[in-house]
């Protein structure tokens, strides 16, 4: 079952990548502007924080592919940078907004919650991205609880390396011990002017 998983989030990932490659150069004002509208329906589907705890609210059912999932936010980026995550990493969700891998683990859980998102084109929400270092923080809010996790490491790999979104990234047999976050996008442009690799952000919960 576990490298039926892992075999599914390989193929997961190299769709993802040929959906931020093969758009990495749409970047217009269309775009943009399809970019922002699809966030800001997202932002109302996700609705106010209740003043209730998150114990007393009634569980919303999971999201299907292209839905609100999370919000992301990373103080490196400053306060205006709070993109609404959606559930699924194919090309018509990732125009909405970064997207979570199906079959990775959830905000705060043990596992890997793997966020994919483009560079450039479709609001280029992890335009940034290469700019984070070790230590910084990533935030994630979900059903009124919010989850920070800190950078440990990033790397350049090929879109073939499907152990990036692994439960424990590198090492996909491994049974994970502590709760993980990835994000991918694409590397700067090659020499051909495509953008043949992913750039990954690692990071793990911060806990007290």
């Amino acid at each position: 079952m576990r490298r039926l998983v892992i075999r599914l989030l390989g193929v997961g990932l190299i769709v993802t990548g040929l959906a931020l490659g093969g758009l990495a150069l749409l970047h217009d004002r269309q775009a943009d502007g399809a970019y922002d509208r699809a966030q800001q329906s997202l932002r109302r589907d996700l609705g106010q924080p209740s003043a209730d705890s998150a114990a007393d609210r009634p569980q919303r059912p999971a999201p299907g592919a292209g839905e609100a999932y999370a919000v992301l936010r990373v103080p490196r980026f400053g306060p205006g940078f709070a993109p609404v995550v959606v559930e699924g990493v194919s090309s018509g969700d990732l125009r909405k907004g970064p997207g979570h891998f199906p079959g990775t683990a959830g905000p705060g859980e043990k596992g890997n919650f793997a966020v994919a998102g483009h560079r450039t084109g479709w609001g280029e929400p992890f335009r940034r991205l290469p700019d984070l270092r070790k230590g910084d923080a990533l935030e994630v809010e979900r059903e009124g609880r919010a989850y920070t996790y800190r950078v440990t490491r990033t790397k350049v790999v090929e879109p073939s390396d499907v152990a990036v979104v692994a439960p424990v990234p590198g090492r996909p047999h491994a049974r994970p011990e502590k709760a993980r976050i990835t994000l991918i996008t694409c590397a700067d442009r090659g020499w051909d002017g495509t953008y043949a690799h992913r750039f990954v952000v690692w990071g793990e919960l911060d806990t007290p």
